[in-house]
C-alpha cells in the first residue's frame, strides 16, 4: 500500500509540475526566438542534472542494498559457527546456548522477512535478552578455560555485533536534503518542459507523458531500493533460514 501511495504521489507531482509550467508559459506567449532558445538550453541542462542526480541516488541505494545482503550472509555464517562450536562446551551450558541460538535465529528469520512489520519492535526488544542468554551461557561454560573461550566466544560476539550493524544499515538512507534537491530538480525539469509547451500553445501529451513516467519510475525504484521495508523490493532471508534448518 505504501509503495502505491509513493508511486501515485510521484506521478501526481510530475503532472502538477508540468501543468504549472504550461500555464505559466501560456501567460507569457510571445515571438521571441532568443528567449525560446535559452529555454531549450535550460531544459536540456536541467534534464542532464536530473539524470545525474537520479544516477547518483540509485547507485547509493544499490550499494546499501548489496551491503545489507552481505551482512545477512555474514550473520548466517556467524550463527551457524556459534551453534557448531557450542558442541565444544559441556552440559548443561551446551543446551542452554543452543536453545538460545535457535530462538534467536527463529526471530531473525521473522525480522528479516519483513512480513510482520507490527512485530518488529517486539523482536528488536527480545534481541537484547537473547544476547544476554547466549553470552552468559558461553561465559559460564568457558570460565577459566582460555583456549575454549577463544573457540566459543568470538562467533557469539560477532552475532551480537551484527545486530547493531543491521540496525545501522536499516537507518542508513539517502540524506533528506539530497532527496529534496532531487525531487525539486525533477519538478523544475518537468515544469520547464511544460513552460516550453505553454510558450508555443501546444501539448505534446504522449512524448511528455513518456518522459514523466520514466522519471517517476526511476525515482520510485530509487526510493523503493533505499527503503526496503515499505516497497516491493525485499531482502532475502534465505541464508538465515538455511542456518536455522541446520540447527534443527
Amino acid at each position: 500500500m505504501t509503495e502505491l501511495l509513493i508511486a501515485l504521489s510521484l506521478i501526481g507531482g510530475v503532472v502538477a509540475a508540468h501543468e504549472f509550467g504550461f500555464r505559466l508559459g501560456a501567460l507569457g506567449r510571445s515571438e521571441d526566438d532568443a528567449f525560446d532558445r535559452q529555454v531549450n538550453l535550460v531544459q536540456a541542462s536541467t534534464a542532464a542534472v536530473v539524470a545525474f542526480l537520479i544516477g547518483f541516488a540509485f547507485s547509493g541505494a544499490a550499494s546499501r542494498f548489496i551491503d545489507r545482503l552481505d551482512t545477512i550472509v555474514t550473520e548466517a555464517d556467524a550463527l551457524g559457527t556459534a551453534y557448531l562450536r557450542a558442541d565444544a562446551i559441556a552440559e548443561p551450558h551446551r543446551s542452554e546456548l543452543k536453545v538460545a541460538l535457535r530462538e534467536y535465529t527463529v526471530e531473525r528469520v521473522q525480522l528479516l522477512s519483513g512480513e510482520r512489520r507490527d512485530q518488529i519492535e517486539r523482536l528488536l526488544a527480545n534481541a537484547g535478552g537473547l544476547h544476554a542468554r547466549m553470552w552468559q551461557a558461553a561465559i559460564k561454560a568457558t570460565q577459566d578455560n582460555a583456549p575454549l573461550m577463544a573457540v566459543v566466544l568470538p562467533p557469539i560476539n560477532e552475532v551480537i555485533d551484527l545486530h547493531s550493524t543491521h540496525l545501522a544499515m536499516a537507518r542508513r538512507h539517502l540524506p533528506l536534503p539530497i532527496m529534496a534537491i532531487l525531487l525539486g530538480a525533477t519538478a523544475i525539469s518537468v515544469g520547464l518542459i511544460g513552460f516550453g509547451n505553454g510558450r508555443v500553445g501546444r501539448r505534446f501529451s504522449v512524448i511528455d507523458s513518456i518522459y514523466g513516467v520514466v522519471l517517476a519510475v526511476a525515482l520510485w525504484m530509487t526510493i523503493d531500493l533505499d527503503y526496503l521495508g515499505i516497497g516491493t523490493i525485499k531482502i532475502s532471508n534465505r541464508p538465515v533460514v538455511e542456518a536455522l534448518a541446520v540447527m534443527k
